[in-house]
């Protein structure tokens, strides 16, 4: 990790915002011809030219990057690989980033990262489809605190920025970069120019991210407890040994049981339920 002095040089923020504002869109879906054309005639090029100023040394996995786009002769066949490995059942890779952390959508982590956004003067809007943890929420919240420091000389934006990477990203930036390449892996993919971005994200963070000790708390005996539990949940799922004590919890209290007997893929079809899908990434 780079020591926060260091991250606090104004040049250095405005490279940084401009680096993680550019991951952020290529995460998106490639909905337009302009955004294909983007990733294959810019993106690698335009990554190099930032680090030579950054020095992330990510010059092997953009050869990656240039040769997987190499291998996509076109938006439609981006917009393919793209759908099947981030938007279609069974989505080894999550764009919602906290799942593998909280083992659901929307969980603990998902709330801390919307506390983070609000205190520092990001808000929900109406026209808002993203959940908080996409990928490319965060990337551009990163992008506009180090963009804000660099353009009010403000030294708390550069050090909120340094510190979100470290709190959040950099806990599931090992989850995302397997779940791509797993992802490519199984599902056969002509190419995978996300999985060299994966590790570019991986190694800036690695760089980027930095402690605020002025933020750091000791953390209540509970706060720990709860944070192991969702880990070994999030890891191991729901066992027999769960089912059995929910059945018992439910028994006692003179609840029905039998839905628990119904195989986990159709217990919304049984219940009468409809499974709701999280909303794409916003289009550009």
């Amino acid at each position: 990790m780079t020591n926060m002095t260091e991250s606090l040089i104004p040049s250095l923020q405005i490279e940084r915002s401009e680096f993680y504002l550019i991951l952020a869109r290529s995460f998106l879906t490639p909905q337009t011809e302009e955004h294909y054309r983007a990733m294959a005639d810019y993106l690698a090029d335009d990554l190099a030219d930032i680090d030579l100023t950054l020095a992330y040394g990510i010059g092997a996995q953009l050869d990656v990057l240039r040769a997987a786009m190499s291998r996509l002769s076109s938006h439609e066949e981006l917009l393919v690989e793209y759908s099947r490995m981030f938007l279609q059942p069974p989505r080894e890779a999550n764009l919602n980033t906290c799942f593998p952390l909280d083992g659901a959508m929307m969980g603990g982590t998902v709330s801390e990262i919307e506390v983070f956004y609000r205190n520092h003067g990001i808000e929900r809007g109406e026209h808002f489809k993203d959940l908080p943890d996409h990928v490319s929420v965060q990337m551009e919240f990163v992008s506009c605190l180090y963009g804000r420091a660099a353009e009010k000389q403000d030294n708390g934006s550069g050090k909120a920025a340094s510190h979100f990477l470290y709190q959040y990203v950099r806990r599931w930036i090992p989850h995302f970069e397997a779940g791509i390449e797993k992802a490519g892996r199984t599902l056969k993919l002509k190419a995978n120019p996300y999985l060299p971005l994966a590790r570019i994200l991986s190694v800036a963070t690695e760089r980027d991210a930095a402690i605020n000790p002025d933020w750091v708390k000791a953390k209540k005996r509970v706060e720990v407890a709860i944070e192991e539990a969702r880990r070994e949940y999030a890891n191991k799922g729901i066992t027999p040994e769960d089912l059995a004590e929910m059945e018992r919890k439910l028994q006692e209290r003179g609840l029905s049981t039998d839905h628990l007997r119904v195989d986990l893929g159709k217990r919304n079809e049984a219940l009468g339920l409809s499974a709701k899908s999280p909303p794409d990434p916003r289009r550009k």
